[in-house]
């Protein structure tokens, strides 16, 4: 099933009037892009009949006049999306989802009335794993979806297993991992994948990795970064000028008696990794 948010921001870019569905209250927070005819065409249902109910609505329905339908034991909120306000805000969620540490969708839904529904969307975005969302009170109706897996962003540079380990497990519990390397070694990373899922980024040597490289990759205040390549006197100060949320040198270029981890002296790759990766998420993880 395709994402529901970056295709509704596709449909909106060429002229399209998508409707909205998404669930109100209640833990089981989804979205999903219908047709004029109830079906799903992208989101987190894959059961095809859900809204067909409420078809008879869709066809008439009119951009910024919601409406509040049940289907199976739930209520939902549909809504047509159309014109330059609306991509905008849209494109603004899809960029919270792909850049931000974590980002949510809040969406308030009050009722003045017969007939006069209000609905207000905000994005929520944070640049720390420990930030919370502030949730509304008791007035009307929302929803908080999670736009990300809500853990952050994830820089490792190296060229050794702990590097490898740990872009694998960071990709497995939630963090969007870019591992910078000049040794791809791109079976193994491919193994590792299976684990958790990571971008490899290869340049030819650690000199190429400039200061105008370095802005490149995305680097910004809240990220985590580990260095494990030994040759990072090049790039290292570059890294350090970044407000990161967490900043460790391990395993060769690790300076030494100070590995970080909560197992510096583990046998094996996993387990450092397993270490950093705790550490990292920890309330308040150190700057090494």
């Amino acid at each position: 099933m395709k994402s529901w948010l970056p295709y509704l921001v596709s449909e909106l870019s060429g002229g399209g009037e998508p409707v909205l569905a998404q669930t109100l209250n209640g833990r089981d927070v989804r979205a999903a892009v219908l047709d004029r005819s109830g079906e799903v065409l992208a989101g987190d249902w894959r059961g095809t009949g859900l809204f067909r109910g409420a078809r008879k609505f869709i066809v008439d329905m009119l951009p910024g006049e919601p409406l509040v339908a049940v289907a199976q034991g739930r209520r939902f909120l549909l809504e047509k999306q159309a014109g330059p306000a609306s991509l905008a805000f849209w494109k603004e969620a899809l960029e919270g989802q792909e850049e931000a540490w974590a980002a949510w969708l809040l969406t308030l839904a009050t009722s003045r009335g017969e007939g006069d529904l209000k609905v207000a969307r905000h994005i929520l975005s944070a640049c720390g794993p420990w930030t919370a969302p502030r949730l509304p009170g008791d007035e009307g109706e929302w929803s908080l979806l999670p736009l990300n897996a809500g853990l952050g962003r994830l820089f490792v540079f190296g060229d050794d297993d702990l590097a490898l380990e740990t872009a694998a497990l960071g990709g497995r519990i939630g963090l969007k991992v870019t591992l910078v390397t000049v040794k791809p070694r791109e079976a193994e990373a491919e193994g590792l994948r299976a684990i958790g899922a990571f971008n490899l980024l290869s340049f030819p040597d650690w000199k190429r990795l400039d200061p105008e490289a370095v802005s490149m990759l995305g680097l910004r205040t809240g990220v985590l970064i580990l260095v494990t390549a030994a040759d990072n006197e090049g790039f290292l100060p570059e890294i350090e000028k970044v407000e990161a949320g967490w900043l460790g040198l391990a395993g060769a270029a690790a300076p030494p008696g100070s590995e970080p981890g909560l197992f510096p002296m583990a046998l094996t790759p996993a387990q450092k990794a397993l270490g950093l990766i705790t550490e990292m998420l920890g309330p308040g993880g150190p700057r090494t």
